[in-house]
């Protein structure tokens, strides 16, 4: 199998994957909503992207920084819940219902898991963005800025989703917030403020974390599919999955609205950028993205 194919190979994945997803949602549309909205199919949403993720890493920052990576990250946003769920710290007064399987100190193992293909598509859009900012000729300590500056767009990218997710879930039974919220209060109560601080807040020091690791990277592997498509699909595949269930299950269109106006800007500049590389204008966005095009073509 030669390089470009095996680059294209998780791309094609992930493409599948979410085609799947926005049929099984259009499908339970045109069928008047008769296929339940169950936990296995988030368990086997989660599971199918979990693939591409761990995919995606082992083939640009190999097997050993791609574990620290997903292990970092795991504990980190297992200790956020497990804070939340105790104490009530970072995201606010809630628990976990047992609609989402084993748990270890009120925390779902899913949901934990749950954080990694939104927090790893939020890492790697934002490559997609801006990736001029993370310039490799300086000092680790001169790119700290930029790691921080890159950080916080991913934070706000990962927290744009949840602004879909948390009213679905709440509406589901998955999880409750004790004392509601301003947030969709005509959903259980709604949910408050401080989880989306939270969500910020918890991101931010992930999407750090992984800007850190993958800067140790000696010759990063790059190909339009890897450092562009495959990012801009998971991401895309989260957006549309989410819209798709906040319109046909939970029948918020709302909610729905919020979350395209809190993912598309993401999305928007994203493919505005692919559409000037594929125009051979990549030097219009500046040279991370002409070195990162002529790296990617070589």
């Amino acid at each position: 199998m030669n390089t470009d194919q095996r680059d294209r190979n998780p791309f094609v994945y992930l493409s599948v994957v979410t085609i799947v997803s926005v049929f099984l949602i259009v499908l339970n549309i045109l069928l008047g909503m008769r296929i339940p909205f169950r936990v296995e199919f988030l368990i086997g949403f989660v599971a199918a992207l979990l693939v591409f993720v761990v995919w995606h890493a082992v083939l640009t920052k190999g097997w050993k920084r791609s574990l620290l990576m997903f292990g970092l990250s795991f504990v980190m946003a297992f200790t956020a819940e497990a804070l939340g769920v105790n104490f009530g710290l970072i995201f606010g007064r809630y628990h976990y219902t047992s609609a989402l399987g084993i748990q270890l100190f009120g925390v779902p193992f899913l949901a934990a898991l749950a954080w990694e293909p939104i927090i790893y598509a939020a890492f790697c859009i934002t490559d997609v963005l801006s990736p001029s900012l993370d310039n490799r000729s300086v000092s680790w300590l001169k790119r700290l800025p930029s790691f921080v500056w890159m950080a916080v767009i991913g934070a706000l990218a990962t927290t744009a989703w949840d602004m879909m997710i948390d009213p679905i879930a709440v509406s589901q039974g998955w999880w409750v917030w004790h004392d509601g919220g301003a947030y969709v209060p005509y959903l259980q109560n709604g949910v408050p403020i401080q989880n989306f601080l939270g969500w910020m807040g918890v991101a931010f020091a992930i999407n750090l974390v992984y800007r850190a690791i993958a800067s140790t990277v000696p010759q990063p592997r790059q190909s339009l599919n890897l450092s562009i498509y495959g990012p801009l699909t998971l991401y895309a595949a989260l957006f549309l999955t989410s819209f798709g269930v906040s319109i046909s299950i939970l029948q918020r269109p709302d909610v729905a609205l919020v979350g395209m106006l809190a993912m598309g800007p993401f999305l928007t500049i994203a493919l505005t950028n692919v559409n000037l590389v594929q125009r051979g204008l990549a030097t219009l966005l500046g040279s991370g993205w002409a070195q990162q095009v002529e790296k990617a073509d070589s």
